[in-house]
């Protein structure tokens, strides 16, 4: 790996697409067309600090769970609540039981495969190139 320059290239702009920077630069120039550059940076700026990225991928997570579910036990129904938006106290206890297996079992299940290739991998034993492999599915497991 050492010297291979143009792997390196490749790993890296593979990085910046894994990381969704690629992918805001049609929201950053449909902003830029509406307001300018200035704001449009200044927005992508703004929603990074407010970590809409990490809000985003816990919200696919739990789209991606539910539709997975639905097509494995078959609950595709159209229910009627009547209640509309309720906004209401939720306990950590609930929330964690809610979410512990689309979420936190399926980080876990994700984490075990990453450990065992950090400590086994021998594909590379640079540690940038380990990092730029494994920083996307790193990022899935903190969500």
């Amino acid at each position: 790996m050492r010297g291979n320059n143009p792997l390196k290239t490749a790993m890296v702009s593979q990085s910046a697409v894994q990381l969704g920077l690629l992918m805001a630069l049609p929201t950053v120039m449909e902003i830029e067309l509406k307001r300018g550059f200035r704001t449009a940076l200044g927005d992508i700026i703004i929603m990074q600090l407010q970590l809409c990225l990490v809000f985003f991928t816990f919200l696919l997570g739990t789209k991606s769970h539910y539709f997975g579910w639905t097509i494995l036990h078959g609950e595709a129904k159209y229910r009627v609540t009547g209640q509309g938006f309720v906004g209401r106290y939720v306990k950590f206890a609930e929330n964690y039981k809610m979410y512990s297996i689309s979420h936190f079992t399926k980080g876990l299940e994700l984490m075990l495969p990453l450990i065992v290739y950090q400590i086994y991998g021998s594909a590379t034993t640079d540690s940038t190139t380990i990092m730029l492999l494994t920083a996307s599915i790193w990022f899935l497991v903190a969500t």
